[in-house]
């Protein structure tokens, strides 16, 4: 067993320390904590040696393009996340639009980051297209997840979901495990529908329509403003923060989103808060073998990653 701020501290450390190492370090083991293990630890199988930072910016700017495809990308979401945070606190809201990244895990702690900065925090994710448009045949976008968390304690919602039917991760499972997929979220090379995961063309967007119209949103953000779409390094990925403070309006959105909450609960609804860990959160001995095993590999071959640091 390993407790979840021990796993956090030795990843950070073997990420090169820092606030955005604690961030990515954070976001995996708790992937793993909530029982998703694709977005967690096993995101590390990216690692290099010769992974290089983001790059840093001279000051905070409302509105930014980065080439990640050189960075570790858990690292890289992370470092444009703090960054994100300082530009949004100066100008209001700003938004940075990442290119080349690779595996990163899950857009909730990133967004939750934002929100506990006491900003409000939206992000998207596409990727190579596995995905049908609604009604379609064939796949077009990716699974283009979409976040946004906002609110401090109690009242802190934090929504991360994809939308398609099911992930890229789910797919991969059955084929493994050769366990027939549910009916109606998939389709063959055909276009037709298929529930054998070794068949599967295209994914189907979650609720229909207005899934498939949830991740063209997200493909327009991330893929088309961004560039991310097309490009054969890696996704695109956007974050947007905005502080509504700056407004200088005298709306109390606290009481509001508090208010908010109490009449969702009261109708019968589920807040969702984007995970998170208590504090006394624990690992199994499993997760902490294949922590050691990763970590082995990271300061293995004399190149130790503490001697690379991540100021952010």
């Amino acid at each position: 067993m390993i407790a979840v701020p021990d796993a956090v501290a030795r990843l950070s450390a073997a990420l090169g320390d820092g606030p955005a190492a604690r961030l990515a370090a954070s976001a995996l083991v708790e992937a793993d904590a909530l029982g998703l293990p694709r977005f967690g630890i096993a995101m590390l199988d990216e690692w290099r040696a010769d992974a290089a930072p983001l790059a840093a910016t001279p000051e905070p700017q409302a509105i930014s393009w980065r080439d990640c495809s050189a960075c570790f990308a858990p690292l890289a979401v992370a470092s444009a996340t703090l960054d994100l945070e300082a530009a949004a606190r100066q100008f209001g809201i700003a938004a940075v639009f990442l290119r080349g990244i690779r595996g990163f895990g899950r857009l909730a702690p990133f967004v939750r980051h934002l929100a506990d900065a006491g900003l409000v925090g939206l992000a998207g994710a596409e990727g190579p297209p596995f995905v049908a448009p609604h009604g379609g045949t064939k796949a077009v976008i990716g699974t283009n997840p979409l976040a946004i968390a906002m609110g401090q304690g109690p009242e802190r919602v934090v929504i991360d979901v994809a939308s398609s039917s099911a992930t890229m991760a789910d797919i991969r499972t059955a084929r493994a495990t050769n366990r027939p997929l549910p009916g109606g979220i998939a389709l063959d090379a055909q276009g037709r529908p298929t529930s054998i995961a070794a068949e599967v063309a295209a994914l189907l967007p979650r609720g229909g329509q207005v899934g498939s119209l949830l991740g063209l949103v997200v493909e327009l953000m991330a893929g088309i403003a961004g560039g991310g779409r097309g490009d054969p390094k890696g996704r695109g990925v956007f974050l947007l923060a905005l502080d509504s403070t700056a407004a200088g309006e005298s709306i109390d959105w606290q009481v509001r989103l508090a208010g908010l909450k109490s009449d969702w609960i009261d109708a019968g609804g589920h807040w969702p808060r984007g995970g998170g860990l208590p504090a006394e959160a624990t690992l199994d001995a499993a997760f902490a073998r294949r922590l050691d095993a990763h970590l082995d590999r990271m300061t293995s071959r004399g190149n130790p990653v503490m001697q690379r640091t991540y100021p952010r």
